[in-house]
């Protein structure tokens, strides 16, 4: 890790200094691209274009290696949320030069108390809306903390959730929704996408056996395989998905802010999940949802890392979450 952000201790101050400094490093970039572009060495050959952060994290090496995503790259950064539990930020300029910021956190749930725990609107069973850095508090359960989490499934102007829900053992909704899918995690501590895969086809998911679920979209990684998709919507995306070691990888996407993060395709977050190796990766909610958030151990807060794609960057009402726990 070559910049070591304590998200443990991360500040709003600190997040309004990133965002200030991104779009310097942008506005510098797209200059030194300007001034670059035309020029080359005697011999002809064009110079090559120089980057901001020339030493780059691996899951960024991934993606630059096994995907056409990235067209320029610009900075990342990988920090500690707690054991078992890390974050890279990924700036950088898709190929038709729009600027794009994305999360991924990378959760390894061999790690000793690491739980996965789906969130309702103020811990409630009824259908409702709140912010996920609100939901953290409200579920946040004795002998645990709640140190990471993202939005879930999409929903109904009441909250009501698209497909499968359960916390915690309790069914709050028992149907996967016709073309939907769903993420759990089992009462055995394996971790599982159910729905009918890309070939129609249901997987054999024993639901009493579910502990913690939320609902998801479409397919993207598909037992090793990436699924086929033609949307071309940029937009800002929440997707999540697994590898055969147990590694889980959420992916935030910031997007609809042209001189921040405008957002990737379904075909990016596809591609992108496929380079991390994913085993299976569906499509979460997106869009003016799509939030990610890790707790400050010392004051008890959770603080929003990304920019969600509302006015004056205020978290949406969300229908559920997806936490991660540690527990005492």
């Amino acid at each position: 890790m070559k910049k070591l952000f304590n998200l443990k201790n991360v500040k709003v101050e600190v997040k309004v200094f990133t965002f200030k400094c991104t779009l310097l490093v942008w506005a510098l970039t797209t200059v030194l691209y300007g001034c670059k572009k035309d020029k080359k060495e005697d011999g002809g050959t064009d110079v090559p274009e120089e980057v901001v952060d020339n030493v780059i994290e691996p899951l960024t090496k991934k993606i630059m290696d096994n995907t056409t995503v990235i067209g320029t790259f610009i900075s990342d950064e990988t920090g500690s949320v707690t054991a078992g539990i890390n974050i890279t930020r990924l700036a950088f300029l898709r190929k038709d030069k729009l600027p794009v910021r994305i999360f991924i956190m990378e959760v390894d749930m061999k790690t000793p108390k690491l739980e996965i725990q789906a969130m309702a609107p103020y811990n409630d069973y009824i259908n409702g809306l709140q912010r996920l850095s609100e939901m953290c508090r409200d579920n946040e359960l004795p002998g645990t903390n709640i140190v990471a989490a993202v939005n879930g499934d999409t929903f109904s102007t009441t909250g009501a959730p698209t497909s499968l829900f359960y916390i915690n053992n309790r069914v709050y909704y028992g149907t996967v929704a016709t073309g939907r899918t769903f993420f759990a995690a089992m009462k055995d501590g394996t971790i599982v996408i159910g729905g009918k895969d890309t070939k129609g086809v249901e997987r054999p998911v024993d639901k009493a056996q579910i502990k913690n679920a939320v609902g998801g979209n479409q397919w993207l990684v598909d037992n090793n395989i990436k699924a086929t998709l033609t949307d071309a919507t940029i937009s800002a995306r929440t997707a999540i998905g697994y590898n055969a070691n147990k590694v889980i990888y959420a992916i935030v996407v910031d997007g609809s802010q042209a001189t921040y993060s405008n957002g990737l395709t379904l075909v990016d977050l596809r591609d992108i999940m496929a380079a991390l190796g994913t085993k299976d990766a569906v499509n979460l909610d997106g869009a003016s949802s799509s939030t990610l958030v890790a707790k400050d151990l010392t004051k008890g807060t959770w603080n929003v890392l990304n920019k969600p794609a509302l006015a004056l960057n205020a978290e949406r009402l969300i229908g559920n979450g997806l936490g991660f726990i540690l527990k005492n």
